[in-house]
């Protein structure tokens, strides 16, 4: 198996890369992840443990997927994960 350069196939200095504090902190820390268990396509569940790690924790009720809220703060649609929306 071919030994690749970057555990990363993202650039944080990327021109239309307007992440926030939050999906900076989540992305360095995937990468962090990545690198220290050599592991190149972590799984949904160690994903999972990892947000959890960062202190994420559910605190409201399951919103159904096909009901999505509008995005709020300005977000695009696109940028807050809606699929299909016409706001």
């Amino acid at each position: 198996m071919p030994h690749w350069l970057s555990y990363t196939s993202y650039s944080l200095y990327f021109d239309a890369a307007d992440m926030t504090e939050d999906d900076t902190e989540f992305l360095l820390a995937i990468a962090a992840f990545q690198k220290r268990f050599g592991r190149r396509y972590p799984t949904w569940l160690e994903i999972l443990y990892i947000a959890r790690c960062l202190g994420y924790r559910k605190v409201a009720d399951a919103v159904p997927i096909e009901q999505p809220l509008p995005a709020k703060g300005g977000e695009s649609a696109g940028r807050a994960g809606v699929v299909g929306s016409t706001t």
